[in-house]
């Protein structure tokens, strides 16, 4: 193999000092060449004290994009030097000291990567690291970046000794004059909680977690110390959470910052799973129905849409709690301004139906319901409506026709062609609720109108749909009963989409008919439309007569039938509608 004809660490010194900042950076970003080129002892001795130097002088070391380019390159530069990260650690350092917040970030970040792969330098150099950039009083910066070691510094703690200097350092840090050093120490709260003993964290660390939810300086500091609440409720016991946890749950339900109170709608499912059953009942739905009645709509919204994950937790919110504590909240939400929260509340109905029981939902739900179904906003209707199959389940038929039946109706003609479409996707479970005999006086015509609709996603949803309903109804049904509306719906007279959506609706019924069916219903149809002067029709047409042929078992005749027409179109002038019908007759 040919030596290389120039030193790889001369060309990077040279490109790094380059006036144009994106062959810096490029150079930068392919320190993993220059470290391969010049193997592990090299890029140790050469290659790191050249970047050291490069950070630490005029003008690099005011240009932020190559800095945070090299803290982020010293973590892949751990995979060319043998194992001696040790080396890596005090670059790493200058850099989480350094004033941009991305830099410090990256430092922090490739810092923890190179620890998480060789845990023993934790003892000797992480820790050591960390304390000193803990008490670095010349900027306040180095003290952020302290807070972000913490988790990863005591998770790899080698002895007890050791992890009670690292708690005792975190609950000074967590006092620092400075806000923004408390902010980054209680978002860290949560991380560091999660390696930390019960015991321990009694005994070291309760007194600040509460004290910091009391933190009258920033908002931000008590929405992490709920965000820590999280983990520490499923650390206690029940009594140890009245003790200690509940009451900082409690004011952050009444905390002036609505960013506090939204943070616990957020995490409300969470805080239910993890407090258990018990504390749920007696402490957290009173606190949900205080967030339901707050002044920001935000945390309203929040808290409604809280409800529906808490019926799937292990110990679930039950239909008892429901009424006892959540129904009476809904039916004053029915009525708020805010139109983003009745769309919330629209979409929680569905499953707390289901919850509820039939007798519960047709008495107290159903007025409910029924009224936000002709909501002014859309996004209300649609809401509502998404969920009408399951709570068509949930009431039966007799519990239906005469309330909510009419308005489902009523929207599958709705000016928003969402809500429209959201009807169509719940006609085949109530297809399947209704029977046969109501489906077609009440929904049927209604259903089929859809294949007409002048919004193609609505079309195509009627479409894919079909193939629920014939398999609900059966063969017989569909080709007695619907096949001849299907093909009604085909005409000359109307835009050639509607040709178009017919012809394609042929496709999910064609594979429950026989062979004998397909050439007396279908066969002609497709000539027809193969013949058609709209090129689009002739191609859609090609199309289903492929998809049919896959799908069904027996088209012998019907291939027979078509073969000439499909023969004519090898000729079209439209070279789509030539490709599926060469196509065609390949299958043939």
């Amino acid at each position: 193999m040919a030596a290389l004809d120039f030193n790889p660490l001369d060309f990077f010194i040279e490109e790094i000092k380059s006036d144009q900042a994106e062959i810096r950076i490029a150079s930068v970003n392919r320190l993993n060449l220059i470290a391969s080129a010049l193997g592990p002892q090299k890029t140790v001795s050469e290659l790191i004290p050249v970047l050291i130097r490069a950070v630490e002088e005029q003008p690099l070391s005011f240009d932020e994009e190559f800095l945070y380019c090299v803290a982020k390159q010293y973590a892949v530069l751990s995979d060319y030097i043998s194992g001696q990260d040790e080396v890596l650690i005090p670059p790493l350092e200058n850099l989480a000291a350094q004033e941009e917040t991305a830099i410090r970030d990256q430092a922090i970040q490739s810092l923890c990567q190179i620890v998480e792969k060789k845990p023993h330098l934790v003892q000797q150099y992480l820790v050591p690291t960390l304390h000193r950039l803990a008490v670095r009083n010349d900027f306040f910066t180095a003290r952020v970046s302290a807070c972000a070691l913490f988790p990863t510094a005591y998770k790899y703690a080698e002895d007890s000794a050791e992890k009670d200097k690292l708690r005792k350092a975190y609950v000074n840090i967590c006092q620092d004059d400075t806000p923004m050093v408390r902010r980054a120490a209680a978002n860290k709260m949560r991380d560091l909680v999660e390696v930390c003993d019960k015991q321990d964290f009694l005994d070291d660390m309760i007194t600040i977690y509460k004290k910091l939810s009391q933190d009258d300086t920033q908002d931000t500091i008590r929405a992490a110390v709920v965000q820590a609440t999280l983990v520490v409720a499923e650390m206690f016991n029940a009594e140890e959470n009245r003790q200690h946890t509940i009451k900082v749950i409690e004011d952050a339900v009444g905390d002036r910052s609505w960013r506090v109170r939204l943070t616990v709608a957020q995490k409300f499912s969470i805080l239910c799973k993890n407090f258990g059953p018990e504390i749920m009942v007696s402490h957290l739905l009173p606190c949900i129905c205080t967030l339901m009645k707050d002044h920001e709509l935000d945390v309203r919204r929040e808290a409604i849409q809280a409800i529906a994950p808490c019926l799937d937790l292990p110990s679930p919110i039950t239909a008892e709690h429901l009424q006892t504590f959540i129904l009476p909240m809904f039916q004053q939400l029915a009525l708020d301004p805010a139109q983003q929260v009745r769309a919330a509340l629209a979409k929680a109905l569905g499953p707390m139906a289901k919850t509820l029981g039939a007798d519960v939902t047709q008495r107290q739900l159903l007025p409910l319901i029924s009224d936000l179904m002709k909501d002014e906003f859309h996004d209300v209707r649609l809401n509502i409506v998404s969920h009408a199959g399951l709570v068509c389940e949930v009431l039966g038929v007799d519990g239906l026709v005469h309330s909510l039946l009419h308005t489902i109706q009523s929207l599958i003609m709705d000016n928003h062609w969402r809500i429209r479409q959201s009807v169509v996707e719940q006609v085949p479970k109530l297809a399947k609720l209704f029977g046969v005999e109501m489906f077609q006086s009440k929904l049927e015509a209604l259903f089929l109108s859809s294949l007409r609709d002048s919004v193609h996603s609505v079309r195509t949803a009627a479409i894919s749909h079909l193939k629920d309903i014939v398999a609900t109804f059966g063969p017989a049904w569909t080709v007695d009963h619907l096949m001849p509306k299907i093909l009604e719906q085909y005409s000359q007279s109307v835009g050639y989409a509607n040709r178009v959506t017919t012809l394609m609706a042929l496709v999910p019924v064609s594979h429950v008919m026989k062979a004998a069916e397909l050439d007396q219903y279908v066969s002609d149809l497709l000539i027809k439309g193969m013949k058609d002067s709209v090129p689009n029709v002739r191609f859609c047409a090609c199309k289903t007569v492929v998809s049919i042929i896959e799908g069904a078992s027996d088209t012998a005749s019907l291939k027979t039938k078509l073969k000439p027409t499909l023969s004519e179109l090898e000729h079209d002038s439209d070279t789509d509608v030539v490709y599926y019908a060469q196509c065609a007759l390949k299958l043939m």
